[in-house]
């Protein structure tokens, strides 16, 4: 191995990494804001490094060896546990800070959520910045892992193992409908209507539905959209029936001609959860976003 300098050859390892991790040159040189040809010519560093062509070119991919295979997850375990020596060893102070926090929230429920949790997060930390970023179901761990985001905002999930989750609130599921004066809905309506599905996944069963068929219940399904602003619209102007949490209802009653009734099924609340990655829990920075978080909805549930 060639006498490099140690803060040279940890960079090094971070270029390992993250080209391990995008398959693409250009992807991991924008994961780490660095240019292409930096990464090019850290990859031949790497290559020179460890006697091995480390990655081989498999259409538009990088299709890493069997030594690459065996190296990176060990070397990211590594530069892991340094980055958690080195924050522990930090001290945090929230109104100094200029760190960049970025949170993982669902694009349903971002516009009702993200906002009051900027206001508390902004005021304790002013020279801060606080990104919301949509993480699908599936990457939830992996982007916890690898820092993509600090902390994940997301209804309860079954996982586990190195992902810590902690309650944030609870509440209950109404049903909106366009404005007809009814004063409740009956669950013969509800059945015979078309409903609409609020999801950013292009595809599979909506909580409500997996609370309903708990009931042995089955909806018809009319449409599938991204938001819930665009539920509402199409609320006010169908017959179809919109089954949500009740604090997004409120606002979305508000500003659509749409009514909100009870469901005429007794629905388990839907729950948030946070959620975090061991390997960075003892940062003092997400150990202070995670306590902001859950003291505004601690505050707001009133528990």
């Amino acid at each position: 191995m060639n006498n490099i300098h140690l803060k040279t050859d940890l960079n090094l390892l971070r270029v390992l990494v993250a080209i391990y991790r995008e398959r693409q040159l250009a992807r991991a040189a924008a994961s780490l804001a660095l240019t292409p040809s930096a990464i090019s010519h850290a990859l031949r560093r790497l290559r020179e490094q460890f006697n091995d062509p480390l990655f081989l070119r498999s259409g538009r991919q990088l299709r890493p060896t069997p030594m690459c295979d065996k190296l990176a997850p060990e070397v990211h375990e590594l530069l892991l546990r340094m980055q958690g020596l080195i924050e522990r060893g930090k001290s945090f102070v929230p109104h100094e800070t200029r760190r960049v926090f970025r949170l993982g929230i669902p694009e349903a429920i971002e516009p009702e959520l993200f906002p009051r949790l900027y206001t508390r997060l902004a005021n304790a930390a002013p020279h801060a910045r606080f990104e919301s970023i949509a993480v699908p179901h599936s990457q939830l761990s992996e982007h916890l892992l690898n820092r993509i985001v600090d902390v994940a905002i997301d209804v309860a999930l079954p996982i586990g193992g190195p992902i810590h989750q902690r309650p944030l609130s609870r509440e209950p599921f109404v049903v909106l409908g366009r404005r007809n004066g009814l004063s409740t809905l009956t669950s013969g309506r509800y059945l015979s209507a078309r409903h609409i599905v609020v999801s950013s996944r292009p595809r599979g069963t909506a909580l409500e539905d997996y609370l309903l068929r708990e009931l042995g219940i089955e909806r018809r399904l009319g449409s599938r959209v991204q938001s819930y602003q665009t539920a509402g619209q199409l609320v006010a102007s169908t017959d179809d029936l919109l089954t949500l949490p009740k604090s997004i209802a409120a606002r979305l009653v508000n500003q659509f001609s749409v009514e909100l009734w009870e469901t005429p099924f007794d629905l388990t609340p839907t729950r948030l959860q946070i959620y975090w990655h061991d390997a960075h829990a003892q940062d003092p920075g997400t150990e202070w976003l995670r306590n902001v978080i859950s003291g505004v909805n601690h505050v707001e549930n009133g528990s």
